[in-house]
């Protein structure tokens, strides 16, 4: 159990890294250094995954994007204005793609656990169909979180917000995290008695 724990820390860190240092030099230290550490960790972990011939994962593609684009939209810009609504905007093309990623034979939930794991899970229609439900319920919990990021901003100022946002991401983040880990079978067994899984005929080629 401790071991798939940090397997999804890890994940987490890995997909959203530019994202989680970003926001953090931003509160602790001041946009620029935000920009720069969240671009320097996005060569070096670039660099690193190309040395290892690791896949680049669409999420970690997207992450990246967003947060070096806000970034500069922020820098060259007379008052930071993006930071009242960047998070707003971040969650809903992430759980926008989650939402297109949920489809085919290989959800993107799927194809972030094959990574953890460093091989290919059989090809069953149960399987196939757990990682499409399980991302998009992740991709549920962005667009709530989105919801909820734009009522704070609407009524609190953008400092008192933005420390709201980041105790409230934090804390939510890591609930979903340990309920992937450690409910994540139950989840599975459960929606297969309820009928909402196929049944489990591997594709034909595949080793279960």
């Amino acid at each position: 159990m401790l071991h798939r724990l940090i397997g999804v820390i890890r994940w987490v860190i890995a997909g959203f890294g530019p994202l989680i240092v970003f926001w953090g030099l931003d509160l602790t230290v001041s946009l620029k250094a935000a920009i720069a550490g969240s671009v320097v960790l996005i060569i070096i972990d670039s660099l690193w995954r190309w040395w290892r011939g690791l896949e680049f994962s669409r999420l970690y593609i997207l992450i990246s994007g967003l947060t070096v684009g806000f970034g500069a939209i922020d820098l060259v810009s007379a008052t930071p204005f993006m930071l009242k609504y960047e998070a707003v905007i971040t969650n809903i093309v992430i759980g926008g793609m989650l939402v297109a990623g949920a489809r085919g034979s290989r959800p993107l939930a799927l194809e972030v656990v094959e990574q953890q794991h460093g091989a290919p899970f059989p090809k069953r229609p149960d399987i196939i169909r757990f990682y499409q439900l399980f991302t998009l319920m992740w991709a549920v919990y962005f667009f709530a979180k989105a919801g909820l990021y734009l009522v704070l901003g609407q009524m609190m100022p953008m400092t008192q917000a933005m420390a709201v946002r980041s105790v409230v991401g934090t804390v939510s983040m890591l609930l979903l995290m340990a309920f992937s880990v450690l409910r994540g079978r139950w989840l599975f067994l459960t929606l297969r008695r309820r009928r909402w899984l196929p049944p489990a005929r591997p594709v034909a080629g595949t080793v279960v």
